[in-house]
């Protein structure tokens, strides 16, 4: 018998998860640096991945879409873009398997 605890296949979500209503249903998480000090790219990326950690008991849930608005700075607090769009949209990778449903 091993000594480490066996994860559960599909975790379940805390019990405080209510229908949504109204016309916004979306929930907002906030990703801020210390006492609201702009946030370096590596802390950034640690947040990301902080906020996929605590969506993961929530894996039989689906996202409908995600919109994740930056505000960029350079070196002196000026607020940048990174294109003339000021957009990207991006779709996760699938494989030719998924594609084609192999």
């Amino acid at each position: 018998m091993s000594k480490f605890p066996r994860k559960p296949k599909n975790p379940r979500p805390p019990k405080e998860i209510q229908p949504a209503s109204g016309d916004n249903a979306a929930f907002k998480i906030k990703l801020r640096g210390k006492d609201n000090a702009p946030l370096s790219m590596q802390d950034l990326r640690q947040g990301l991945y902080d906020i996929a950690q605590k969506l993961a008991p929530y894996a039989n849930y689906r996202a409908k879409w995600v919109t994740v608005y930056l505000t960029l700075v350079d070196e002196n607090g000026q607020e940048v873009r990174l294109d003339k769009k000021g957009e990207w949209t991006l779709y996760p990778y699938q494989s030719a398997a998924d594609e084609h449903g192999a």
